[in-house]
């Protein structure tokens, strides 16, 4: 992974938890009858919603580079 697609990844995950917690809070909480409960099962839902996209970032940008890599090798193979 590149330091581009490490920052933009990394910002990505940011806007994600953020946007968790919104919703958490807006639609899910007051189910809740424990705030702490709730918080730390938010934090959990969060962070693997997070973990999940880099764990899918990362895997799409391992293929983006195989394919250069190969592309790159079909065009050397051409010069040949």
């Amino acid at each position: 992974m590149s330091f581009s697609q490490g920052w933009d990844t990394g910002f990505r995950v940011i806007l994600i938890y953020v946007g968790v917690v919104f919703v958490w809070l807006g639609l899910i909480e007051p189910y809740f009858a424990s705030q702490s409960m709730s918080v730390i099962l938010m934090n959990i839902v969060a962070l693997a919603v997070s973990a999940a996209f880099v764990v899918r970032a990362r895997g799409r940008f391992i293929a983006e580079r195989l394919a250069a890599e190969a592309e790159v090798a079909a065009l050397m193979q051409e010069d040949v």
